[in-house]
Parts: structure tokens; C-alpha cells; sequence
């Protein structure tokens, strides 16, 4: 059978003559599938888009453009215009909430960590603990509010006093009390084995393709307690790593050069203090697809971290050149906010900076400026010991500034000039870096065979160390004096010593078997004359408690002891003592010492 005969075929020098001529009553198929005429017309029309230029049977007046299609994540080398010239700063005047000591009041350390752990996670954690453990062993572990508060003021106490595992500090060789005496190890040990933050039952099959499904509630909760603090004007952005060594994660990552190069990589906004206030944690490709945008991943980083501050109130955020990148500042200047941060020379398109020979010709301190003409955003190169890129929104070289360089060939210090920008990224970008030093310290590694404890734990402690510096952030409000004021380990004795004995009576566990009677071997080897007993047991020191275990109202009981100094009053001699507080207080008709000291 013969193919059925087509609709005459015209092609694009047809069309264009017949437009030349005024044809107006010209029709083309254009529904035509097929496959070998489609490939003539792609062989056409690149012919005619080749080099913009037009054919050579066509007059150039008469040239029809044709543009290509292009993908609209690419980024054209020549959006962005750089011209060498002097840049105008605009004004960056910051508008956003500030914090000053007219509505501050001191609170509790206790009080400050509820801020990032709330009572409700806690009780949260409590119910799927249970069920969690009735799941698992058949029965629940009825552990309580309290429990776990407890359970975490022993964590931080072993964070103070750290040894090679929690079994030692019950061991009799190694025991601490401060922790031994709170709860049985195996109790701890059973707490440590049930923790859970979601029900696995009721996790639906959309929800488990979160890779940190089993501990998203915690995470969103902690995340939107950190959100609440007022955040600073300077900010930085910076990747964190949790430690962990384990092989059951597929979230683990490697990163080269880091203190704890695996672990878990967490993207982390803080601001100048190293106060946390917005984080992420990067859990690599979904299903081995990664997204694309213009920004790239880096950039997304940076804009999903910066979504959550305020617009047009000249906030500043800094980042290294990791994330920098020039539609990263464009976008980040259409929301108010100005961007600081290291670049490589490939995220600059079209920016001719001078190269690194020329500027190490004209010495250390020289440098080189371009400026944006299109988004006034400025690129500095510099060259110290070696030469740096930085790009900014709102500095410039102006102020140059001058420094002391150490000269080896000299062997002195000389002055080398340095742009204003280049000072401002050094005092502003070291946030998360600091607040990497606060987590390190006092932290007690516990050991898990579920890799996303790790995560938890370490979100205890940036809950710690986020409370603590919002204690810091309000001292200097009040501006009390660095005597007054609590450092780290204080504030953390203080913080362990609460959530152990507020509203509950601290009584010392019995440990293992009864002791033997009064014939057994045992005792008889030992008497009152033996070289054993000649070492006199050190007098327990009295240490004030912290304010809210004092105004718990629960359990501080009076009790005869020898008589003493008050603690309160300083001045009078008492043989009455507090159970729980356990230092001694006037309890007479005269005075009341002892109710004065557990309200005031």
C-alpha cells in the first residue's frame, strides 16, 4: 500500500520569504511527528543559531534571531558586570531587636536549659520510652519526668569527672558518688538501652524516608527552641561534625582535615558568641538524587539557615568559600540581608582580579578591587603570606587598616596595610568554630549501638552550652562583673546538681549484699586498733545548692546535728541542720534562719 501523501514540507527561508513578501494567508503544519523531518528542522535551526550568526543567503537586515533553548539553572558568565572602581558601601545600620537590661532578670541555671529542653520533650521522651520498652522486652520500663532529668544531670556530671566508661563510676575502686549515689547502675544502663523519641507503629512509610526519622520530633523541638533566642546581628554559617566511628549509618560523612574528621555533618548558623540559633542536619541524596538549583548545595545551605531571620533589618551573615558564591549575596541583598565571606576565583565569572605573582611583586598588604555595577557587591583580593579572596555586600578595602606582620627576613615586626574587609570576616566568621570548642569540653562520650544517639547526646550539650551563653548574653546586659558571673564548669555543676535533687528527696542507694555479722572472718581481721583504721576519714565540705533545689519546698527537713555557724545569718551558733541542704541554720524563737534561706 503507498504511504498516504503528506502536507507540503517549508522550510525557515521559506517561511521567512513568505513573511518578506506579506503573505499573510501562509499555513504550516505544525503538528507533524515525524521523526525525520523533526531532525531536519533541529539541523536548521542550529544552522541558523550558529555563532548569532545569520545565513548567508538572508540580508542581514532582514535576520530573524532564533535564541536556544538553555537551562534555567545555568548561570551566563556574562550576568554579572565587574568594573574597577570604588566601592560605596551602603548603609547597613542595624534595625533588628537589640538586647539591653531593662526587661532582664537573672534566672537559674536549670531555668535557662528549659529554654532549649522543654518539660513537654522531656515528657515526650518519657512515653515513647515506655512504650518503646513494652515494644522491645514485653514490659515497661515506668520510668518517670523525673527519671530522666536525673538521668541527664548524671550525663553532665560525668561530662565534669570523666572516665573510661559509665561502669566505673560504681565500681568500688573508681566509685563517684555524685553520680553512684542517684540512681543503680543497672537502672542507668536501662534507661540508656530504651531511650526513644517516636513510636514505631504509628511512623508512617512517607515519614521513614527521612533518614533521621527516629529522632525528628527531638530535633524539631530543639530546633524550634533555638529559634526563639534573639539572634545577633553578626552571624556565621559553617559546618559542625558530631563525632561517630560506627559502620551501621548511611549519614556518616568524611571531611578532611577536621579535629573529628567522620562523624555526622550538621549545618549550623550561630552567632558571634557561638550561641546556636539555626541548624540542619545534612543527611547527603534522596534515593541518589541530588537537586539542583543555581545556588548549588552550598548555597541552598546558606539561604535555608538565613530564611528563618528577619528581612530588611541589615542582619550580616559570613561564611567561608565553601558557600560563596555571587547569586548567593544577590539573593541574600533582595531579602535585607548582607553577606562577608572567602571566594574561589571560579564562583567570580568575569571578574579579572589581579593574579597572585603580581600582587607578591608589590609586597605583602597590596591588593585588588573590583566592584559589581549591576548589585554594587565587592570582590577584594589580598595578599598576606598568600593571597585571599573575599566578596561583600556591604565592606570594602576602605578603612585600609594596619597590622603587625612578623618579618622572617628582617626578623622584626613590620606594619601591613589590611582592607577593612578582611578585618571584619577575621572578628566575625569564628562562631561556629567556638561553639565547636564549648561542645568539647565537658562532654562525656557514651557509647551506642543506635548511631543517632550520638546525635542526641550532642544535642544535650549544645542545649548546655546554649544556656549558658544566654546566661552570659544577660550578665553583661546587667552588666554584672566576670567575678559574678558563672563560667562553663560552674554553670554545668550547678545545672547537674538541679536536675538531680529539685522537687525530690535525695536518698543514698544500698549497694550490693548486707555486710556480714559480727563473727565473720571479715570483721574480725579488721579492729579499731588496726593500721587500717588509723587514716581519719577528710570532713565533708558544706556547699551551698543551687537556687532552685533551696526553693523546691520539697523534702528540707530540720534535724539535730553539732552545733555550728549558720550559713545564713553568719553570726549565730545552731545545732539545727537542713536534711537536704544539709548546712546548718538558726531554728529559734528569736530567729527563723531556717525559713529565710529557703525563700529569699
Amino acid at each position: 500500500m503507498p504511504p498516504a501523501r503528506s502536507e507540503p514540507r517549508y522550510s525557515v527561508q521559506d517561511v521567512i520569504e513568505s513573511i518578506q513578501n506579506g503573505d499573510s494567508e501562509f499555513e504550516m503544519d505544525l503538528n507533524d511527528t515525524d521523526e525525520n523531518d523533526e531532525d531536519s528542522d533541529e539541523d536548521v535551526c542550529q544552522q541558523v543559531d550558529k555563532g548569532n550568526q545569520p545565513p548567508m543567503d538572508i540580508p542581514a537586515d532582514n535576520y530573524v534571531d532564533i535564541e536556544p533553548k538553555t537551562n534555567k539553572h545555568t548561570m551566563p558568565r556574562d550576568r554579572y558586570r565587574w568594573l574597577k572602581k570604588d566601592f560605596i558601601s551602603p548603609n547597613t545600620d542595624f534595625s533588628g531587636m537589640a538586647i539591653t537590661g531593662d526587661d532582664i532578670s537573672l534566672h537559674t541555671p536549670r531555668e535557662y536549659f528549659q529554654k532549649f529542653v522543654s518539660e513537654d520533650m522531656i515528657e515526650a521522651l518519657t512515653q515513647n520510652t515506655n512504650e518503646y520498652s513494652i515494644q522491645t522486652h514485653g514490659t515497661s520500663l515506668n520510668t518517670t519526668v523525673k527519671e530522666i532529668e536525673k538521668m541527664f544531670g548524671m550525663y553532665l556530671k560525668m561530662g565534669l569527672v570523666q572516665m573510661a566508661g559509665t561502669r566505673m563510676y560504681w565500681e568500688t575502686e573508681t566509685r563517684y558518688s555524685p553520680v553512684a549515689d542517684v540512681m543503680p547502675r543497672n537502672r542507668f544502663q536501662s534507661l540508656l538501652t530504651s531511650l526513644h523519641f517516636v513510636n514505631n507503629l504509628t511512623v508512617s512509610e512517607t515519614e521513614k524516608k527521612d533518614k533521621l526519622w527516629k529522632l525528628r520530633p527531638w530535633l524539631d523541638s530543639f530546633r524550634e527552641k533555638c529559634l526563639q533566642v534573639v539572634p545577633e546581628e553578626h552571624n556565621s554559617v559553617d559546618e559542625m561534625m558530631i563525632p561517630f566511628k560506627g559502620r551501621f549509618s548511611s549519614i556518616k560523612q568524611y571531611m578532611r582535615g577536621k579535629p573529628n574528621p567522620w562523624g555526622f555533618k550538621v549545618w549550623v548558623r550561630t552567632g558571634i558568641s557561638g550561641m546556636m540559633c539555626d541548624f540542619d542536619v545534612y543527611q547527603g541524596s534522596v534515593n541518589g538524587i541530588r537537586a539542583k538549583s543555581e545556588l548549588g548545595l552550598s548555597g541552598d545551605v546558606v539561604m535555608k539557615l538565613a530564611s528563618t531571620l528577619p528581612e530588611s533589618q541589615n542582619y550580616k551573615i559570613y561564611a567561608d568559600n565553601y558557600f560563596t558564591c555571587v547569586p548567593l549575596v544577590v539573593k541574600l541583598l533582595e531579602r535585607g540581608i548582607h553577606y562577608v565571606g572567602t571566594a574561589r576565583q571560579v564562583c567570580l565569572p568575569n571578574c579579572n582580579l589581579e593574579d597572585e605573582k603580581s600582587l607578591k611583586k608589590k609586597g605583602r598588604g597590596s591588593y585588588d578591587v573590583r566592584v559589581e555595577g549591576n548589585h554594587n557587591i565587592c570582590a577584594v583580593k589580598w595578599y598576606d603570606n598568600r593571597a585571599v579572596t573575599l566578596v561583600s555586600s556591604f565592606a570594602g578595602p576602605e578603612p585600609v587598616q594596619k597590622i603587625q606582620r612578623w618579618d622572617n627576613v628582617n626578623r622584626a615586626y613590620i606594619e601591613v596595610e589590611r582592607p577593612y574587609v578582611v578585618g571584619a570576616y577575621n572578628k566575625y566568621m569564628g562562631g561556629v568554630d567556638l561553639l565547636d570548642s564549648f561542645t568539647a569540653k565537658y562532654k562525656f562520650p557514651i557509647k551506642s549501638r543506635r548511631w543517632y544517639m550520638y546525635i542526641f547526646w550532642h544535642t544535650i550539650i549544645l542545649a548546655v552550652v546554649n544556656a549558658w551563653l544566654l546566661y552570659k548574653r544577660d550578665c553583661k546586659a546587667l552588666k554584672m562583673s566576670n567575678k559574678e558571673t558563672m563560667n562553663r564548669r560552674q554553670f554545668q555543676a550547678q545545672l547537674a546538681s538541679s536536675l538531680i535533687l529539685v522537687n525530690t528527696t535525695h536518698q543514698t542507694p544500698k549497694r550490693g549484699r548486707p555486710s556480714p555479722g559480727k563473727g565473720s572472718p571479715e570483721t574480725q581481721t579488721v579492729t579499731s586498733s588496726s593500721p587500717l583504721n588509723t587514716h581519719k576519714r577528710p570532713s565533708k565540705r558544706c556547699a551551698l545548692l543551687p537556687l532552685d533545689v533551696r526553693k523546691d519546698l520539697v523534702a528540707h527537713f530540720p534535724k539535730k546535728t553539732g552545733r555550728g555557724r549558720c550559713r545564713h545569718c553568719n553570726k549565730g551558733y545552731t545545732n539545727t541542720q537542713c536534711s537536704k541542704c544539709d548546712v546548718r541554720l538558726c531554728f529559734s524563737e528569736d530567729k527563723n534562719c531556717f525559713w529565710d534561706f529557703h525563700n529569699q
